[in-house]
Protein backbone atom coordinates (compact mmCIF):
# COMPACT_ATOMS: atom_id res chain seq x y z
CA UNK A 1 0.00 0.00 0.00
CA UNK A 2 1.37 3.48 -0.69
CA UNK A 3 0.95 6.56 1.14
CA UNK A 4 -0.41 9.59 -0.79
CA UNK A 5 0.59 11.58 1.92
CA UNK A 6 4.30 12.97 1.64
CA UNK A 7 6.28 11.18 4.48
CA UNK A 8 8.94 13.80 5.58
CA UNK A 9 10.28 14.45 8.70
CA UNK A 10 8.35 17.05 9.22
CA UNK A 11 5.03 15.47 8.83
CA UNK A 12 6.33 12.78 10.93
CA UNK A 13 7.02 14.78 13.72
CA UNK A 14 3.59 16.10 13.87
CA UNK A 15 2.66 12.76 13.57
CA UNK A 16 4.89 11.91 16.75
CA UNK A 17 3.63 15.29 18.81
CA UNK A 18 -0.34 14.31 17.80
CA UNK A 19 -0.96 16.97 15.87
CA UNK A 20 -2.46 15.02 12.65
CA UNK A 21 -6.14 15.04 12.20
CA UNK A 22 -7.48 11.72 12.45
CA UNK A 23 -7.63 11.00 8.88
CA UNK A 24 -3.69 11.75 8.44
CA UNK A 25 -3.09 9.58 11.51
CA UNK A 26 -4.61 6.38 9.65
CA UNK A 27 -3.04 7.45 6.47
CA UNK A 28 0.36 7.41 8.31
CA UNK A 29 -0.37 3.94 10.43
CA UNK A 30 -0.76 2.05 7.44
CA UNK A 31 2.14 2.98 6.37
CA UNK A 32 3.61 1.98 9.05
CA UNK A 33 2.18 -1.26 8.22
CA UNK A 34 3.42 -1.44 5.33
CA UNK A 35 6.60 0.17 5.06
CA UNK A 36 9.78 -0.97 7.82
CA UNK A 37 11.41 2.31 6.95
CA UNK A 38 8.40 4.49 8.02
CA UNK A 39 8.03 2.54 10.92
CA UNK A 40 12.06 3.08 11.93
CA UNK A 41 11.66 6.75 11.28
CA UNK A 42 9.13 7.11 13.84
CA UNK A 43 10.52 4.62 16.39
CA UNK A 44 13.77 6.70 15.70
CA UNK A 45 11.76 10.08 16.18
CA UNK A 46 9.81 9.12 19.33
CA UNK A 47 13.15 7.66 20.76
CA UNK A 48 14.40 10.75 20.56
CA UNK A 49 11.35 12.70 21.85
CA UNK A 50 11.62 10.29 24.88
CA UNK A 51 15.00 11.05 25.98
CA UNK A 52 14.26 14.97 25.63
CA UNK A 53 11.24 14.49 27.73
CA UNK A 54 12.99 12.46 29.90
CA UNK A 55 16.07 14.70 30.41
CA UNK A 56 13.93 17.35 31.38
CA UNK A 57 11.42 15.05 33.91
CA UNK A 58 12.88 17.27 36.80
CA UNK A 59 12.20 20.58 35.22
CA UNK A 60 9.15 22.40 36.59
CA UNK A 61 7.77 25.79 36.07
CA UNK A 62 7.70 29.01 38.53
CA UNK A 63 4.36 28.67 39.27
CA UNK A 64 4.55 25.29 40.59
CA UNK A 65 7.90 26.03 42.78
CA UNK A 66 6.17 29.15 44.14
CA UNK A 67 3.12 27.07 45.31
CA UNK A 68 5.42 24.33 46.35
CA UNK A 69 3.29 21.68 44.54
CA UNK A 70 5.41 18.76 42.69
CA UNK A 71 4.61 18.40 39.09
CA UNK A 72 2.73 15.58 38.03
CA UNK A 73 5.12 13.27 36.41
CA UNK A 74 2.21 10.75 34.77
CA UNK A 75 0.31 12.97 32.27
CA UNK A 76 -2.85 11.99 30.45
CA UNK A 77 -3.47 11.28 26.41
CA UNK A 78 -6.52 11.86 24.86
CA UNK A 79 -8.15 9.01 23.00
CA UNK A 80 -7.27 9.02 19.36
CA UNK A 81 -3.62 10.15 20.49
CA UNK A 82 -3.42 7.24 22.92
CA UNK A 83 -4.50 5.08 20.29
CA UNK A 84 -1.82 5.97 17.58
CA UNK A 85 0.86 5.78 20.25
CA UNK A 86 -0.36 2.67 21.41
CA UNK A 87 -0.27 1.25 17.40
CA UNK A 88 2.58 3.06 16.98
CA UNK A 89 4.49 0.66 19.95
CA UNK A 90 3.18 -2.23 18.68
CA UNK A 91 4.52 -1.43 15.07
CA UNK A 92 7.85 -0.80 16.83
CA UNK A 93 8.03 -3.97 18.50
CA UNK A 94 5.79 -4.53 21.53
CA UNK A 95 7.24 -1.87 23.91
CA UNK A 96 4.82 0.88 25.29
CA UNK A 97 7.92 3.61 25.56
CA UNK A 98 6.74 3.87 29.37
CA UNK A 99 3.44 5.60 28.30
CA UNK A 100 0.16 4.86 30.30
CA UNK A 101 -3.47 5.06 29.21
CA UNK A 102 -5.07 8.02 31.26
CA UNK A 103 -8.05 6.94 33.41
CA UNK A 104 -11.00 8.99 33.51
CA UNK A 105 -11.11 12.70 34.30
CA UNK A 106 -14.87 14.28 35.48
CA UNK A 107 -15.72 16.92 32.75
CA UNK A 108 -12.85 15.78 30.20
CA UNK A 109 -14.27 14.18 26.85
CA UNK A 110 -10.78 13.95 25.07
CA UNK A 111 -9.90 11.59 28.31
CA UNK A 112 -9.56 8.34 27.20
CA UNK A 113 -12.07 6.00 29.80
CA UNK A 114 -10.75 2.47 30.78
CA UNK A 115 -13.48 0.29 31.50
CA UNK A 116 -11.98 -2.02 34.18
CA UNK A 117 -14.18 -5.47 33.51
CA UNK A 118 -13.48 -5.27 29.78
CA UNK A 119 -9.93 -6.16 29.54
CA UNK A 120 -7.20 -6.76 26.34
CA UNK A 121 -4.83 -9.17 27.19
CA UNK A 122 -1.99 -8.82 24.75
CA UNK A 123 0.00 -12.02 23.37
CA UNK A 124 3.54 -11.39 21.34
CA UNK A 125 5.48 -14.11 22.18
CA UNK A 126 5.52 -17.73 22.00
CA UNK A 127 6.43 -20.18 25.37
CA UNK A 128 4.34 -21.94 27.48
CA UNK A 129 4.56 -20.15 30.33
CA UNK A 130 3.24 -17.29 28.35
CA UNK A 131 0.08 -18.62 27.45
CA UNK A 132 -0.22 -20.27 30.59
CA UNK A 133 -0.13 -17.09 32.03
CA UNK A 134 -2.97 -15.58 30.10
CA UNK A 135 -5.23 -18.45 30.20
CA UNK A 136 -5.07 -18.51 33.97
CA UNK A 137 -5.35 -14.55 34.27
CA UNK A 138 -8.62 -14.79 32.41
CA UNK A 139 -9.93 -17.43 34.00
CA UNK A 140 -9.38 -15.86 37.37
CA UNK A 141 -10.30 -12.74 36.15
CA UNK A 142 -13.84 -13.74 34.86
CA UNK A 143 -14.30 -15.57 37.88
CA UNK A 144 -13.39 -12.67 39.63
CA UNK A 145 -16.33 -10.43 37.75
CA UNK A 146 -18.87 -12.84 36.43
CA UNK A 147 -21.23 -10.38 38.03
CA UNK A 148 -20.30 -7.18 36.58
CA UNK A 149 -20.56 -8.40 32.77
CA UNK A 150 -16.71 -8.69 32.16
CA UNK A 151 -15.14 -9.76 29.12
CA UNK A 152 -12.02 -10.51 27.89
CA UNK A 153 -9.87 -10.79 24.69
CA UNK A 154 -6.41 -12.69 23.87
CA UNK A 155 -5.08 -10.73 21.22
CA UNK A 156 -2.16 -12.72 19.61
CA UNK A 157 0.84 -11.40 17.35
CA UNK A 158 4.42 -12.39 16.42
CA UNK A 159 5.46 -14.94 17.81
CA UNK A 160 1.90 -15.46 19.86
CA UNK A 161 0.30 -16.81 17.09
CA UNK A 162 2.02 -20.49 17.64
CA UNK A 163 -0.15 -20.78 20.50
CA UNK A 164 -3.42 -20.18 18.89
CA UNK A 165 -2.38 -22.91 15.55
CA UNK A 166 -3.89 -26.25 15.27
CA UNK A 167 -0.59 -28.80 15.27
CA UNK A 168 1.34 -26.08 17.32
CA UNK A 169 -0.70 -25.58 20.41
CA UNK A 170 -0.25 -27.54 23.32
CA UNK A 171 -3.52 -25.76 24.32
CA UNK A 172 -6.86 -26.50 22.37
CA UNK A 173 -8.54 -28.36 24.71
CA UNK A 174 -8.06 -26.08 27.63
CA UNK A 175 -8.70 -22.95 24.83
CA UNK A 176 -12.39 -24.96 23.65
CA UNK A 177 -13.08 -26.03 27.99
CA UNK A 178 -12.26 -22.02 28.98
CA UNK A 179 -15.14 -20.72 25.32
CA UNK A 180 -17.33 -23.39 26.68
CA UNK A 181 -17.65 -22.26 30.21
CA UNK A 182 -17.16 -18.11 29.63
CA UNK A 183 -18.82 -17.02 26.80
CA UNK A 184 -17.33 -13.35 27.34
CA UNK A 185 -13.51 -15.17 26.60
CA UNK A 186 -12.24 -14.71 22.88
CA UNK A 187 -9.22 -15.52 21.08
CA UNK A 188 -8.23 -13.34 18.12
CA UNK A 189 -4.81 -13.98 16.25
CA UNK A 190 -3.51 -11.26 14.15
CA UNK A 191 -3.99 -11.41 10.13
CA UNK A 192 -1.00 -9.90 9.24
CA UNK A 193 1.34 -12.90 11.57
CA UNK A 194 -1.02 -15.78 9.74
CA UNK A 195 -0.30 -13.74 5.81
CA UNK A 196 3.34 -13.51 6.89
CA UNK A 197 3.59 -16.77 8.13
CA UNK A 198 1.73 -18.30 5.29
CA UNK A 199 4.11 -16.13 2.70
CA UNK A 200 7.07 -18.11 4.31
CA UNK A 201 5.62 -21.69 3.22
CA UNK A 202 3.56 -22.12 6.97
CA UNK A 203 -0.32 -23.82 6.31
CA UNK A 204 -1.54 -22.09 9.37
CA UNK A 205 -4.82 -23.68 10.59
CA UNK A 206 -6.31 -21.43 13.68
CA UNK A 207 -7.81 -23.81 16.95
CA UNK A 208 -11.60 -23.55 16.85
CA UNK A 209 -13.41 -20.35 18.15
CA UNK A 210 -10.13 -17.63 17.51
CA UNK A 211 -11.16 -15.44 14.97
CA UNK A 212 -8.17 -14.49 12.59
CA UNK A 213 -9.61 -11.77 10.57
CA UNK A 214 -7.98 -8.64 11.32
CA UNK A 215 -4.96 -7.16 12.30
CA UNK A 216 -3.60 -7.01 15.96
CA UNK A 217 -3.18 -3.22 15.53
CA UNK A 218 -6.62 -2.78 13.81
CA UNK A 219 -8.34 -4.83 16.82
CA UNK A 220 -6.42 -3.03 19.76
CA UNK A 221 -6.70 0.20 18.58
CA UNK A 222 -10.49 0.12 17.83
CA UNK A 223 -10.72 -1.76 21.50
CA UNK A 224 -8.99 1.06 22.80
CA UNK A 225 -11.09 4.02 21.48
CA UNK A 226 -14.08 1.98 23.19
CA UNK A 227 -12.42 2.22 26.49
CA UNK A 228 -10.73 -1.31 26.93
CA UNK A 229 -8.44 -1.77 29.13
CA UNK A 230 -4.79 -2.80 27.74
CA UNK A 231 -2.70 -5.56 29.39
CA UNK A 232 0.72 -6.92 28.05
CA UNK A 233 1.35 -10.49 28.79
CA UNK A 234 4.61 -9.71 30.32
CA UNK A 235 3.34 -7.10 32.89
CA UNK A 236 -0.12 -8.98 34.12
CA UNK A 237 -1.29 -7.38 37.00
CA UNK A 238 -3.24 -8.91 40.42
CA UNK A 239 -6.56 -9.62 40.04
Amino acid sequence: MQSQMQLDDLTLNAYVDGQLVAEQEREILAAMEHDAGVRERICRLRRAKDWMRTGFADAMPPAALEGNKPMRRSFRLGGGIAASLMALALLCGGGLFGYSIGERQPNDPQTLVQNADHVLLHLDKSGSENFDAVLDYAEKFLAAHAARGAEVEVVANAGGIDLMRQGGSPYAERVRALQQQYNNLHFIACANAIRNLRKQGVDVSLLRGVHGGETAVDHIVSRLQQGWRYVKVSDLPEI
